[in-house]
């Protein structure tokens, strides 16, 4: 799959569309705060998903398929650093984008129950 770059503003805007709620909360914790790795427990806790890392796991399945959809590969970053759990993060271009997107469709930058968003 072909990464994003900033060209990809309209494919961008494709998938936000399509994100469910919890997966736009996700992104929004991730571009809030880009190159910042999270733990899936970390943004399970921050979001108040059930079943902790695999609830993130989860809320993921669907943004990889849009993204796939328009020919990109899903926008986060994640590794499994030795012996922790998966940890999550998005680059700088990729939080700008899905930043934009956000915005061009006229959506606030708040996350249900959050008091990290801002």
């Amino acid at each position: 799959m072909v990464g994003w770059s900033e060209a990809d503003g309209e494919l961008s805007e494709v998938v936000w569309g399509k994100l469910s709620e919890p997966a736009k909360e996700l992104f929004t914790v991730l571009m809030n705060e880009p190159g910042v790795r999270f733990s899936g427990d970390e943004l399970s806790s921050r979001l108040g998903l059930p079943n902790g890392k695999h609830g993130v796991a989860g809320v993921l399945g669907w943004p990889m398929r849009h993204c796939r959809s328009v020919g990109r590969a899903w926008p986060w970053a994640w590794e499994y650093p030795e012996g922790k759990s998966a940890q999550y993060w998005m680059t700088e271009e990729v939080a700008d984008l899905f930043r934009h997107a956000r915005d061009a469709q006229g959506q606030l930058d708040v996350i249900k129950n959050n008091p990290w968003s801002e």
